[in-house]
């Protein structure tokens, strides 16, 4: 039997009291509690499931200021759970994302009779939720040894509104702490089109055959079941009717490595310049590379960063920022820290590089 569920998310909240403030968002629910003020959320949308009653995602973000946002899926009168689950997740139709259980994915008995509930890390969560925001289908398959497996489609429409919800009724205005900056979509560079996500399908077919003969494993088409970080690919606009193509090569569980080029439309031909960019390991020194990991764009400052972390920690690795003259993209800063000792923030790595402003 095949189960596919939406992008499972459910946060358990310590309290919701029984009267509640609910509201409705295409195909999610947000429901806060009434007091204290601000108060614990959660976001939901559900569906009915091959191999269990229900199964519904959940988000939850309590009230606390950083308090990390938790996704949980739950099944609702299994009729056989698998004893130790795998899922799959996959977003319209999309290559899915794998998680066995383990660091990324537990399961345990629901808090409803007969339910169970598979609870992503923060890390897993962090990265899933911006495609919750792109996406119109979840499908999520539940399978394992032994048990039935089990399968849903979740609708996602509508989620970056119930986010906003969220934040709103929280009191979050500082950026780095709403879940709106976390999902995307709601920046004034992406809503002026200045940026704009890429899919796989939308990347345009010279890109693809240069991804392709580079040997990116994303791109390859033996490869079933890259990670979702594979449409983390992107597009800007950087001025005078050139554009920033960011083309996603490899992707790992918390490294994607992104292939850049500039687009002039002025040019009859070869209208893709492949970009390179210097790169420093203290062990080596400095060299050159044609990728540049975890990269994003400001527009409105024209500066690209990338950070290639050395562990999941992000205590150590290569931090670069680049800014976008006019021709070319000019170094600014770079740091550098071999040892990853579990001491220092990416802002705080020694600087090998300074340049000016």
């Amino acid at each position: 039997m095949k189960i596919v569920i939406a992008a499972a998310v459910l946060l358990v909240l310590p309290f919701v009291p029984a009267r509640a403030a609910e509201s409705s968002h295409d195909a999610w629910t947000v429901v806060c509690g009434e007091k204290p003020a601000p108060a614990n959320c959660r976001v939901t949308t559900e569906a009915a499931a091959a191999g269990a009653r229900i199964v519904r995602l959940t988000v939850v973000r309590e009230a606390a200021k950083a308090a990390p946002p938790r996704l949980t899926l739950t099944l609702l009168d299994a009729k056989l759970p698998p004893p130790r689950p795998r899922l799959a997740l996959a977003v319209d139709g999309g290559p899915p994302v794998r998680f066995a259980s383990g660091s990324d994915l537990s399961s345990a008995p629901g808090s409803e009779p007969g339910s169970v509930e598979l609870k992503l890390s923060d890390s897993a969560a962090r990265r899933l939720l911006p495609f919750l925001r792109r996406g119109k289908t979840i499908q999520v398959t539940v399978s394992g040894e032994g048990g039935d497996p089990i399968a849903a489609d979740l609708g996602l429409p509508g989620f970056g509104e119930a986010v906003a919800d969220v934040d709103g009724r929280q009191n979050r205005a500082d950026p780095k702490d709403t879940l709106t900056t976390l999902v995307g979509g709601h920046t004034p560079a992406t809503l002026s089109g200045k940026l704009r996500d890429v899919s796989r399908d939308a990347v345009p077919e010279t890109l693809k055959k240069a991804m392709v003969a580079r040997d990116c494993p994303v791109w390859d088409q033996a490869e079933s079941s890259p990670s979702f970080l594979a449409e983390e690919s992107f597009a800007a606009d950087l001025g005078n009717g050139r554009t920033l193509w960011a083309i996603v090569c490899a992707a790992g569980s918390y490294n994607a490595d992104f292939a850049l080029f500039v687009e002039d439309p002025s040019k009859a031909a070869d209208r893709f310049d492949a970009l390179m960019f210097a790169a420093f390991v203290e062990s080596i020194g400095w060299t050159g590379t044609d990728t540049l990991a975890n990269v994003s764009y400001d527009p409105e400052t024209r500066e690209l960063r990338a950070f290639d972390k050395g562990r999941g920690a992000a205590d150590c690795g290569q931090v670069g920022l680049w800014e976008w003259v006019g021709a070319a993209f000019r170094m600014i800063e770079y740091r550098a820290k071999e040892e990853c000792d579990g001491v220092g923030k990416p802002e705080s790595f020694p600087i090998v590089f300074r340049g000016e402003k």
